[in-house]
């Protein structure tokens, strides 16, 4: 950052000293407009602002006081000065608005240690459980408390697949799954369930579920996806239902998908909770 105030300054003051030297302001002056240019690729917006001021004031001071030579001379590259420091100005400001290799993580696809036993039940593509797996480790019906069963959706993600390609398509979710897999607990299940569609089942109750489902959303939809395609943003949208003791598998995901449905006909980035259904104790007779 310093080097970048000190560099164009520095450039700066050299043209002027020459141009006092030689004589020759008109073409100092034209040179002047590598000052803005140099502080827009090494500094901030407004350093670079404030460095183009600068420029422009000193070109405009240096005509004036040479002005014996013909201000008809100096006018056209201290006109050319000024649009090129607009320009710069410009270019800071889109610069600093687009997010640097840096702030953008790097995609960590889950790679999990499979023995051929697990691999039946892994989905190839993102090596997350698939949907016969996910079933496996939930079992057929709830026998704790606190669980809550939910569907995740890529909001959009036709439109990726109609774009980029379903090569590119299959990069997103890729991404999308080690995403989701690296924001939840380990003992926590996460499988692809079909397509863009992921199912997560949490330990959590009512009041603790909905915002630990934003919390995923927000980590998931917190940077675009960074494809071979270039950056892609990802957005997800959340149905889940809370499975309470006693209920049976299908009769909990039948109710998420329905939260689902009403989160993606309610907008994208939403989480929709169903908190859930009593069960009647079985009578003895």
């Amino acid at each position: 950052m310093i080097m970048g105030v000190i560099v164009p300054l520095l450039v700066l003051v050299a043209l002027v000293a020459l141009s006092i030297v030689m004589g020759r302001a008109p073409v100092f002056i034209a040179l002047m407009a590598a000052v803005p240019m140099l502080a827009a690729v090494f500094s901030s917006f407004l350093i670079t602002a404030l460095v183009a001021l600068v420029s422009v004031a000193a070109g405009a001071l240096l005509a004036f006081v040479t002005s014996d030579e013909g201000t008809d001379a100096s006018l056209l590259p201290l006109s050319a000065l000024a649009v090129l420091a607009i320009l710069a100005i410009i270019a800071a400001r889109v610069r600093a608005g687009a997010p640097t290799a840096a702030e953008v993580p790097a995609e960590r696809p889950f790679s999990p240690s499979l023995s051929a036993a697990s691999m039946v039940d892994t989905d190839e593509m993102t090596g997350l459980l698939d949907r016969r797996g996910a079933i496996r480790a939930l079992g057929a019906r709830n026998e704790d408390s606190d669980r809550v069963v939910g569907f995740l959706d890529c909001d959009l993600f036709k439109n990726v697949n109609d774009e980029y390609g379903t090569e590119v398509g299959d990069e997103f979710l890729q991404a999308i799954a080690g995403r989701l897999r690296h924001s939840m607990p380990a003992h926590d299940t996460v499988a692809r369930w079909d397509g863009d569609e992921f199912l997560v089942a949490m330990s959590a109750n009512a009041a603790s579920a909905k915002p630990a489902f934003e919390r995923v959303v927000g980590s998931i939809s917190a940077h675009p996806v960074r494809t071979t395609a270039g950056s892609i943003p990802a957005s997800i949208s959340v149905g889940a239902a809370v499975w309470s003791t006693g209920e049976d598998l299908e009769d909990v995901i039948a109710r998420a998908g329905r939260a689902l449905y009403s989160a993606k006909s309610a907008g994208r980035g939403l989480v929709v909770l169903d908190e859930g259904i009593e069960i009647e104790p079985e009578v003895q007779t």
